[in-house]
């Protein structure tokens, strides 16, 4: 009985695994007899956001897709696709990037040094300088933001090196800018392949791939329709999103001329490109241009409007039981990196390169703090360029960074600025990097306009160590101030005089010490030579040989510390972020014209904070500060009014009042803004301070309701390449008239 039965099972068995492999076989027949599905997609920058809204119709309609081919734009949206993410998930991620900074080489003020934010928020243009010849650079941008980004979004496909192994079969067309042929690209390093080929001429910087420099594949075939069909493909769907001409109406810039140029050789070509596509989708870009990613919305419903047009065609090769499942695992957190290996390295060290990424191992890492280590070299400027791949091990994946210095060494800055006290200046400036050290830089600033000034810097960066800075500045204004107050600081100016014109000059040496304490956190200390020359010529004094009235000619030498913090995310109108200025400074030399000098202190600290509540943002800021000793003179007392002006000494800004129209040797101050910017860039600032400030302020009793002063503003205020543009009414209830600030450019 009980081998009978043992008959019957292997009967069973033998013969549903030969009904089963008989399904196999009638599966793969029929799947031999379905047609190959390509897709091609072109390039056209941000047009082509409209392939998304081609894929999400083709995924609702259950077409499967065999092999893709894409350049540029086409490229990216397409190896995004082909590594399994379906047009639904591709739709959700463009609404979480912000194109105007993938697109830019803004870097985070966050990943910049102390040195390195002075740099970038004094001056409007850096120019290249090099064999005694300026230069331009040959792109806006080097690209590193977008390279970021595809190495992100297709880290789970990492260990892909051939293309033809990706979820979909993939391919993609870059050019070769050296001999002008076009190269295909469907192998190697996935997120690099797809960089080259959207590498836009003059837009992003060049890609070096196996000792070729490539750019965009749309200058020499931006829809490769025939190499796709060449693969073996029976039916191919084609979306076409490039421009057509432009009237000279529209032709406005150089790159207008350059995209209108490259579009001769694509419109001629698709002549006879579009009769090999078999299903051709062509959206409606007309309105849109290859930089319009702020339309980006548009253009997908486009997409998917003009391939709902070709519904009835489409359906002819869809597959109602197929559905692209969602891809499951992607964008990852992180990764565990067990070691990093640098190469392309000369004159920076592997520990200096290490040094700036910030990123430790053995253990996981997450992919921001990858972006965030990318933009900390990035913001040292010394690379022209930073590729990084991370590559499957036994032990843990391998973070391989590799870098190209730059050449230039030398740099020609420009700034223009315009306030209420310097008036105007144009500002030119030379840096050389590594001068004397790899980790050196001199800088000298010529100003010039209404009043002459220059700044000149040699500082030695060594991060968290102790470096070394030389610092030299001259500053100088004329300014009609108000004579009652000059006569109560000095004691000398007639009682029937009602202003005067205050000339102000100061010459500065410094010599210190700085050490980055943790991130954004600097402390300095150091020593100061400086030479005041405070005078005006509207009181004519007895003397016959001078003409002037002295209010200090001393030369003074100190010691200091100063703290400083700065998590601003903006400079100029934060929004997030703290920051905290804390100052000491003991004076004890002086020339002593006067024959009154004694030893004192000025120690003062600035805290500020701002928070934002999507757009709108509060800011807030509290400063006191106050003498130790008996200063003998006024000179550096707190001089309170005005907007817009760099400081020099102490002093400060405060709405409602003309500059240095208040004053005393101890100040309290705080100032509360409401900043709502009503689109990008264009900020609507609200301000009101309160200060109280008198001589020996906190010996008095009611220290906080003495000598007290308001002062309001209601402004406009812009970001420009230039620096910020700004213009405030201001009034204070204790004046009897308002006040305009105007305020151009970076200060300096």
């Amino acid at each position: 009985m009980v081998m009978k039965m043992n008959r019957y099972f292997w009967v069973v068995l033998v013969f549903a695994f030969a009904k089963a492999y008989s399904q196999e076989i009638t599966t793969k027949k029929q799947d031999s007899k379905k047609p190959k599905i390509g897709l091609v997609l072109s390039g056209g920058g941000a047009k082509g956001l409209a392939h998304i809204g081609t894929l999400k119709i083709i995924d609702s309609l259950g077409i499967k897709i065999d092999h893709i081919a894409g350049t540029s734009m086409g490229a990216i949206v397409g190896s995004l696709y082909a590594s399994g993410y379906t047009g639904k998930q591709l739709d959700s991620i463009y609404e979480t990037i912000n194109f105007e900074q993938i697109v830019s080489d803004d870097i985070p003020r966050k990943a910049q040094t102390y040195y390195e934010r002075r740099d970038d928020e004094r001056y409007a243009v850096t120019l290249p300088f090099k064999n005694f010849q300026v230069s331009v650079p040959n792109s806006l941008s080097k690209g590193q933001n977008v390279y970021n980004l595809l190495s992100q979004l297709l880290s789970h496909v990492k260990d892909v090196n051939d293309f033809n192994k990706l979820p979909i079969p993939f391919f993609c067309i870059a050019t070769d800018i050296e001999t002008g042929e076009e190269v295909v690209l469907n192998n190697g390093y996935l997120p690099r392949a797809v960089n080259a080929s959207g590498a836009l001429p003059s837009l992003f910087s060049p890609v070096e791939i196996e000792d070729k420099l490539l750019i965009d594949g749309g200058v020499t075939d931006n829809y490769p329709v025939e190499k796709l069909r060449a693969l073996g493909m029976d039916i191919i769907i084609g979306v076409d999103v490039q421009n057509g001409l432009q009237n000279r109406e529209d032709i406005n810039s150089a790159f207008d001329i350059l995209t209108q140029i490259n579009n001769f050789n694509t419109i001629e070509a698709m002549r006879s490109k579009k009769p090999k596509t078999d299903i051709y989708i062509a959206p409606d870009i007309e309105d849109f241009s290859v930089i319009s990613f702020d339309a980006g919305r548009r253009i997908i419903e486009s997409g998917e409007k003009a391939t709902l047009k070709k519904i009835d065609e489409l359906k002819t090769v869809a597959n109602p039981n197929y559905k692209k499942p969602d891809l499951k695992e992607f964008a990852r957190d992180s990764i565990y990196i067990s070691q990093i290996f640098i190469n392309g390295n000369n004159n920076y060290t592997r520990a200096y390169i290490k040094g700036r990424f910030k990123v430790e191992t053995p253990g996981m890492v997450a992919y921001t703090d990858i972006r965030n280590g990318i933009n900390n070299l990035q913001a040292t400027n010394n690379f022209s360029k930073i590729n990084y791949e991370i590559i499957p091990s036994p032990d843990g994946a391998v973070l391989e960074i590799g870098v190209i210095e730059s050449t230039v060494r030398n740099y020609l800055r420009l700034g223009l600025h315009y306030d209420e006290l310097f008036r105007s200046a144009a500002l030119v400036n030379l840096t050389r990097k590594r001068f004397l050290f790899d980790n050196d830089a001199i800088s000298a600033d010529a100003i010039l306009g209404d009043n002459v000034r220059y700044n000149f810097d040699y500082y030695i960066d060594k991060g968290r160590y102790w470096s070394i800075g030389l610092h030299s500045e001259f500053s100088q204004f004329e300014k009609q101030i108000d004579a009652g107050f000059a006569n109560e600081v000095s004691g000398i100016i007639p009682a029937d005089l009602n202003s005067l014109e205050l000339n102000y000059n100061d010459w500065t040496q410094q010599l210190y010490f700085q050490t980055r304490l943790q991130n954004d956190f600097y402390l300095r200390l150091g020593a100061e030579y400086k030479s005041l020359n405070i005078f005006t010529e509207t009181v004519i004094t007895t003397n016959p040989d001078d003409n002037r009235t002295l209010f200090d000619d001393n030369n003074y030498t100190s010691l200091y510390g100063n703290i400083d913090l700065d998590s601003y995310d903006n400079p100029h109108f934060p929004s997030n972020g703290w920051r905290v200025d804390g100052d000491f400074h003991f004076y004890l030399y002086s020339s002593d014209r006067n024959n009154d000098f004694n030893e004192f202190s000025i120690a003062q600290l600035s805290v500020g904070h701002a928070h934002s509540f999507g757009h709108l943002s509060l800011r807030g800021n509290l400063h006191a500060g106050l003498p130790i000793g008996d200063a003998g003179n006024s000179s550096f007392d707190f001089f309170l009014g005005g907007y817009g002006a760099r400081r020099v000494n102490n002093i400060l800004p405060f709405y409602g009042y003309d500059f240095i129209e208040l004053g005393g040797n101890s100040l309290f101050s705080a100032l509360f803004e409401i900043d709502y910017e009503i689109f990008k860039k264009n900020h609507i600032i609200f301000s009101a301070n309160l200060a109280t400030v008198d001589d020996d302020l906190f010996e008095q009793s009611e220290w906080f309701s003495n000598a007290r002063y308001t002062g309001y503003a209601l402004g406009y205020g812009l970001e420009t390449f230039l620096g910020p543009v700004e213009l405030k009414y201001s009034f204070s209830p204790q004046q009897d008239q308002g006040e305009f600030y105007v305020n151009l450019g970076f200060r300096f």
